[in-house]
């Protein structure tokens, strides 16, 4: 299943957001619509289906969930009040599905080093490292000076650009960059050091999505 119905659902909960915020009385009847429509639209038959990674099909789930169960609620405030608390659980779900994709095999390899630049915002210097690079390689690669990165390189900025899109939401810009360099708990050796593998990008995964989970 592809992933095209993801900003077409964020748009409608943002629109839903900004609703709930507004409204004075209760929960709006267009708001409770769409609250009722996320069995099918998720379809939550089949979850496995949905084409997205499980850290963020979990999250998202969890959100919509929440939010049918607010609809419940006996007393119009609280209801309108778990609501809101719930939507914005799902529209980080989604947004943080978008990020992901972002840096996916669909995404061409230019758009990625241009976005993580724009994201991490370090010296060219700094994100050559994390790219196992010089910071020559990573100039030529954004003024289109010669090819783009294939294979193991290709695979390393991809990977740097989804760590990065998970990490920025726990850390300051400059926490991002030295997550690299720490040993975290139970890691085998610092996150630079495992991107020199591919093998090891599943723990890298594991590793930024713990950070998020983290107090």
């Amino acid at each position: 299943m592809t992933t095209t119905w993801i900003p077409e659902l964020l748009k409608a909960v943002n629109g839903a957001t900004l609703a709930l915020r507004q409204s004075k009385e209760g929960v709006p009847s267009d708001v409770s619509e769409l609250v009722e429509r996320f069995d099918s639209v998720l379809h939550a038959q089949a979850p496995l289906n949905l084409g997205v990674d499980p850290y963020f099909s979990t999250e998202l789930f969890a959100g919509a969930l929440r939010s049918m169960k607010a609809l419940r609620h006996d007393d119009v405030m609280e209801q309108r009040r778990e609501l809101r608390v719930a939507l914005e659980q799902v529209r980080h779900a989604l947004r943080d599905i978008l990020d992901e994709h972002g840096a996916s095999e669909g995404t061409p390899m230019l758009e990625v080093l241009e976005t993580l630049v724009a994201t991490l915002r370090v010296p060219q210097q700094e994100l050559a490292l994390l790219l196992g690079i010089s910071t020559r390689q990573l100039q030529r690669w954004l003024t289109g000076d010669g090819a783009l990165p294939s294979g193991h390189e290709e695979a390393r900025v991809r990977m740097v650009a989804q760590l990065v899109n998970q990490l920025r939401h726990v850390y300051t810009a400059q926490g991002v960059p030295a997550w690299f360099e720490y040993k975290g708990p139970g890691m085998r050796a610092t996150p630079l050091e495992l991107l020199g593998d591919p093998i090891n990008f599943p723990e890298l995964l594991a590793a930024a999505r713990g950070a998020r989970g983290a107090p």
